[in-house]
C-alpha cells in the first residue's frame, strides 16, 4: 500500500512540470501569433462580445441548521414517554426546526422564481433573515439555559 501511494505521490510530481510545459507553450504561441498580425488588421478586428453571467449559488439548508436537524420532520402527537422532560424538549425542537426548514424552502422557491439579478438580491436577503433566526435562537437558548440554572440553584 505505501508502494502504491509512493508511486502516486512521484507521478503526480513528475506531472506537474510537463502539464506546465503545456501551458506556457500554449502562451508562448498566443503571443507569437498576436506579434504576428498587423497592426491594421487588429483594428479591423470586432471587439469580443463579453456576456459574462454571474452564477448564482443558492443558500442551502444545512449552512443554517443545527447539525442532526437537516431533515426534522414536524411531530404533531405525543409519545408515550412524554412524561420526561427530556423527551418533551427534543420534540419541540425537532419541531422548531422542521418549522424552520419548510420556511426556508418556501423563501428559496420564491427566489428561484426570479430573474437572475433579483435571485442574487433575494438570496442575500434570505441569508440574511436565517442568520439572523439563528441569532435569536442561540440568545433565546441561552437565556433558558441561564433561567433554569438559577431555578435549579434555588432548590
Amino acid at each position: 500500500m505505501k508502494k502504491i501511494i509512493l508511486l502516486s505521490i512521484l507521478f503526480l510530481f513528475a506531472g506537474i512540470p510537463i502539464l506546465a510545459n503545456e501551458v506556457n507553450e500554449a502562451q508562448s504561441d498566443y503571443q507569437e501569433q498576436v506579434e504576428s498580425l498587423d497592426p491594421s488588421e487588429i483594428t479591423q478586428m470586432p471587439a469580443p462580445v463579453k456576456t459574462e453571467k454571474t452564477l448564482v449559488v443558492p443558500p442551502k439548508w444545512t449552512d443554517f441548521c443545527e447539525s442532526g436537524y437537516e431533515n426534522a420532520v414536524y411531530k404533531d402527537s405525543h409519545d408515550v414517554f412524554n412524561i420526561f422532560s427530556f423527551v418533551k424538549s427534543e420534540r419541540v425542537k425537532k419541531n422548531y426546526w422542521a418549522e424552520r426548514r419548510v420556511s426556508f424552502e418556501n423563501y428559496l422557491k420564491t427566489c428561484n422564481a426570479l430573474d437572475d439579478e433579483a435571485k442574487v438580491t433575494c438570496y442575500q436577503e434570505l441569508t440574511k433573515s436565517e442568520e439572523q433566526k439563528n441569532d435569536l435562537y442561540k440568545l433565546k437558548r441561552k437565556q433558558l439555559l441561564y433561567e433554569n440554572n438559577i431555578e435549579l440553584n434555588r432548590r
